[in-house]
C-alpha cells in the first residue's frame, strides 16, 4: 500500500531535481493546468484580499509569489498555495487586534512570523503533529469560517459602510440597522453573482464560471453607470499595473506579542489545509508526499510574499484539486500559474479595476456557503458524540469569541474529552470455565463478584495519569469486597503505563502486602522486572510474582494461576469456579 513519506527535508528546491526528466508532454500538461487555474483564481484571490481588509490587488501579489515558491520548495506536485478563506479571515482578525500600528508593518511582520513557524515545523520534522488535530475540530472551524465570511460581506452586498464593531453578532446587528441606506444596484449585483454561482456550481470545474459571473457583473455596472452607486475595485485601491515592490519593516516587540496567537493559528491551520489536500491527491495519484518538506515550502512561500505586499495564505482545496483534474503533471503547473498572474497584473490592470466590489462579495458568500458541508456534519452526528462536542465548541469559539482561538479550542476540547474517556478504566474479573478457558465479568453496574482467596483481574486500555485514581479505587474496592489473599492482574491488553499508574500499582502492592496478600502481575513486557527493581518494589513484587507476556494467549496468566493455586492451603476460601479449577489441575 502507498504511504506518504514524512521525513527528509531539503532547503534546496526539490523541483530542480525533476527537470532532467521533464518532457515536452509534461510541459504542455502543466501549461494547460496553470493557465486554466489562473483564469479561475483571479476573482477568487482578489475577493480573499478584500475579505482580509486589504486592497484586492494584494490577493494577486500574494498568489503569484506563494504559488511559485511553494512549488519550488514543496513536495506536492498539485498543491496550489495562495490566499484562502481561512487565512484571509485570520489576517483580518490579526490586523484588527493591532489598531495602533502601521498596517503595512503589521502585515509584513505577521506573514514573516507565519512563514518562520512553518519552516521551523518542517526543519524540526514536526509533521506528525498534524495527526493529533481532530477532523471534527477542523470541520467546526471551516463551518464557523463559512458563517463569518457570509456575515462579513453583508455590508458590501448592501452597499453600506463597514461596521466599526468587530464582534460578529454586534457587527451583523449594526449592518442590518443600515438597511434603509442600502442600494438596490449593489444588492442585485452581489445576489446575481451568488445566484449564478449556485446555479452553475456543477459546471464550475469545467468552465470559468466565477470569471464569467464577475465579468457579467462588471458589464452591468458599466451599463448602469456611476449613478447606480456600485463601488468598483478601483474605488477601494487603484491597480497600477506594476509588480509589487520590495519592502522590509518589522513591528515592535509589543505588536509581535499581540500577533503571536494569530500567527500560530495561521501557521497551524494553513499547514492542515495544505497537508489535507496534498495527502488526498498524493494517495489518489500514487505519488509520494514528504510532509516536512511541504511544511518548508509553505513557510518559505510566506516569507517571500511578506516582502512584496502579500499576506498569509496556504494550500487551496479548490485550486489544487482543479490543477490535478485538468492534467497537471508536476509542480511546474503552479509556476505557470504564477507567471500567468504576472501577465494579468501587467497586461490588464484597467479591466481588473472595473470589477464591482459587490460581485466579489457575492463570490465570497458563495465560498462561505460551500464551506458548510452538510453531509460531513450529519456524519459526525451519526458517529460520535465526542466529535459532535468538539465540532460545536470549535464553531462557537470561532464565530462568537475569536477566530484565532477556534481551532485550538477544538483541539483542547478533544484532548480533555479523550482524557476523560480514557480515564474510565476497563477492568474484568476472570473466572475459570475450563482447563484454559476463562469468562469475563465486568466491574460495573450490578454484576456481582463473590468472596474468594483467589481473584484474577484483566485490565484493558492505556494506563495513563487520567486513569491512575480510578485504578487505585478499583483495586481498593476489590481488596475490600472480595478479600482475596492472592490477586492476579492480567495486563496483556494494557498498551502503555505511565508513572502515575505505576505509582498507583506500587502503593496498592505495598498496602496489600502489609495485609498479608500477594499481588501477581502477568502479561507484561520483559523489562518490567527492571522497572520494579529500580523502584525498590521487588520486596513486595518479587521476581516470581512477575510473568512476562508470551506469544501464546493466556500462557503467562495460566502459569500464574497454577502457581497461586499450588500455594493455597487446603482450607482456602474459593468460589465454585476456582474450586473446580483447582480440582481439574490436581487431576490433570
Amino acid at each position: 500500500m502507498f504511504k506518504p513519506r514524512q521525513n527528509g527535508v531539503s532547503f534546496l528546491p526539490p523541483l530542480l531535481r525533476e527537470w532532467r526528466d521533464y518532457s515536452l508532454r509534461a510541459f504542455r500538461c502543466d501549461a494547460q493546468a496553470g493557465v486554466t487555474v489562473a483564469v479561475f483564481a483571479v476573482p477568487q484571490v482578489m475577493a480573499y484580499a478584500m475579505l482580509a481588509g486589504l486592497a484586492p490587488v494584494q490577493g494577486l501579489y500574494a498568489a503569484i509569489l506563494m504559488s511559485v515558491v511553494a512549488a519550488l520548495w514543496g513536495s506536492s506536485p498539485y498543491v496550489n498555495t495562495g490566499p484562502t478563506n481561512s487565512s484571509a479571515l485570520l489576517t483580518a482578525a490579526a490586523l484588527a487586534s493591532c489598531p495602533g500600528g502601521d498596517p503595512v508593518t503589521v502585515l509584513l511582520s505577521l506573514t514573516v512570523m507565519v512563514g518562520l513557524f512553518r519552516v521551523a515545523a518542517g526543519g524540526f520534522r514536526l509533521g506528525w503533529i498534524i495527526r493529533y488535530v481532530p477532523e471534527s475540530a477542523f470541520l467546526g472551524f471551516t463551518l464557523g469560517a463559512g458563517v463569518l465570511i457570509a456575515i462579513g460581506q453583508t455590508h458590501h452586498l448592501l452597499g453600506v459602510p463597514a461596521p466599526s464593531i468587530q464582534w460578529v453578532p454586534a457587527r451583523l446587528v449594526e449592518t442590518l440597522r443600515r438597511l434603509p441606506e442600502a442600494g438596490w444596484a449593489p444588492l442585485l449585483t452581489g445576489l446575481g453573482v451568488l445566484t449564478a454561482m449556485l446555479l452553475l456550481d456543477r459546471f464550475a470545474r469545467r468552465w470559468p464560471v466565477a470569471v464569467l459571473a464577475v465579468a457579467g457583473a462588471a458589464g452591468v455596472a458599466a451599463l448602469l453607470g456611476p449613478e447606480a452607486g456600485i463601488r468598483l475595485v478601483r474605488d477601494l485601491a487603484p491597480i497600477s499595473g506594476d509588480l509589487p515592490h520590495f519592502g522590509f519593516r518589522i513591528a515592535g516587540i509589543d505588536q509581535i506579542a499581540e500577533l503571536f496567537p494569530a500567527a500560530v493559528a495561521l501557521a497551524v491551520i494553513g499547514l492542515m489545509e495544505a497537508i489535507s489536500i496534498g495527502e488526498h491527491l498524493a494517495i489518489k495519484n500514487r505519488k509520494p508526499l514528504n510532509i516536512n518538506q511541504e511544511f518548508v515550502g509553505q513557510g518559505l512561500s510566506q516569507i517571500a510574499t511578506a516582502f512584496f505586499q502579500g499576506f498569509p495564505g496556504s494550500g487551496s482545496f479548490s485550486r489544487s484539486a482543479l490543477i490535478e483534474q485538468v492534467g497537471g503533471q508536476t509542480a511546474g503547473a503552479n509556476v505557470v500559474f504564477g507567471v500567468v498572474l504576472v501577465a494579468g497584473v501587467l497586461g490588464c490592470p484597467g479591466l481588473l479595476g472595473l470589477i464591482p466590489v459587490a460581485a466579489l462579495a457575492g463570490l465570497l458568500v458563495y465560498v462561505g456557503l460551500k464551506l458548510v458541508d452538510v453531509r460531513r456534519i450529519r456524519r459526525v452526528f451519526d458517529t460520535s458524540r465526542t466529535d459532535v462536542c468538539v465540532m460545536i465548541v470549535t464553531f462557537i469559539v470561532t464565530v462568537f469569541v475569536n477566530i484565532q482561538y477556534g481551532l485550538f479550542a477544538g483541539v483542547v476540547t478533544g484532548v480533555l474529552l479523550y482524557v476523560n474517556r480514557g480515564s474510565g478504566l476497563r477492568a474484568y474479573e476472570l473466572v475459570p470455565e475450563g482447563m484454559k478457558l476463562y469468562g469475563e465479568r465486568p466491574y460495573e453496574g450490578d454484576v456481582s463478584h463473590e468472596r474468594s482467596d483467589v481473584v484474577a483481574v484483566a485490565l484493558h486500555g492505556d494506563l495513563f495519569f487520567g486513569a491512575a485514581q480510578v485504578l487505585r479505587e478499583q483495586l481498593g474496592a476489590i481488596a475490600r469486597e472480595q478479600k482475596p489473599s492472592h490477586l492476579i492482574l492480567r495486563m496483556r491488553r494494557v498498551y502503555s503505563i505511565d508513572y502515575s499508574c505505576w505509582n498507583a500499582l506500587f502503593d496498592f502492592a505495598e498496602a496489600f502486602h502489609e495485609q498479608g496478600g500477594k499481588l501477581y502481575i502477568c502479561g507484561v513486557r520483559e523489562d518490567v522486572g527492571r522497572v520494579i527493581r529500580d523502584a525498590g518494589m521487588d520486596r513486595v513484587l518479587a521476581p516470581d510474582q512477575i510473568y512476562a507476556s508470551s506469544p501464546v494467549p493466556f500462557q503467562a496468566f495460566d502459569a500464574a494461576v497454577r502457581r497461586v493455586l499450588g500455594e493455597l492451603p487446603s482450607d482456602a476460601t474459593l468460589g465454585p469456579a476456582w474450586d473446580a479449577h483447582r480440582r481439574r489441575l490436581a487431576e490433570g
